[in-house]
C-alpha cells in the first residue's frame, strides 16, 4: 500500500502531519514495517488505521495492538498514581497559600462584577425591546 499527500489531505489529516509527511517522504511512501517503525512516534497510527485500512485490516490491527495498548494504559495509570501521591502535599500547600489572595481578589472585584452584570442585563433588556 502507498500513502500519498493527496490521500492524507482527502481524509482530513491535520496540517502538521501533512507537512511532516511531505518533509520526510515527499509526495508518497510505500508502507513497509521498517518505514512505519522508523517514524513510529512521529505519526498517528490510530488515525491512519481508521482512515486507510479496510474493515478486516483494521480489525486485525486492533487485535494486534490491544496487548501493547493495555500495557501502556497500565503503565500510565501506575505513573499517574505515583505522580499524584508525590505532588499531593505540594498541591495542598499551594491551595492553602493562595486562599487568602483569592479571597482578597473576590472581595475586590465583587462590587464591579455585580455592577457589570446589572449593566449587561439592563442593556440587553433595552436592546431587546
Amino acid at each position: 500500500m502507498k500513502i500519498t499527500l493527496a490521500m492524507l489531505k482527502e481524509k482530513g489529516a491535520c496540517t502538521e502531519q501533512v507537512a511532516e509527511f511531505a518533509r520526510r517522504f515527499g509526495d508518497e511512501v510505500e508502507v513497509t514495517e521498517s518505514v512505519c517503525v522508523s517514524v513510529a512516534s512521529v505519526f498517528d497510527w490510530e488515525w491512519a488505521a481508521q482512515h486507510f485500512l479496510t474493515a478486516a485490516a483494521e480489525a486485525a490491527y486492533s487485535e494486534a495492538t490491544a496487548p501493547a495498548g493495555a500495557a501502556y494504559s497500565e503503565a500510565r495509570a501506575a505513573a499517574w498514581a505515583a505522580y499524584s501521591e508525590a505532588t499531593a502535599a505540594a498541591g495542598a500547600a499551594y491551595s492553602e497559600a493562595k486562599a487568602p489572595a483569592r479571597a482578597a481578589y473576590d472581595e475586590a472585584t465583587a462590587a464591579a462584577g455585580a455592577a457589570y452584570s446589572e449593566a449587561t442585563a439592563r442593556a440587553f433588556a433595552r436592546a431587546a425591546v
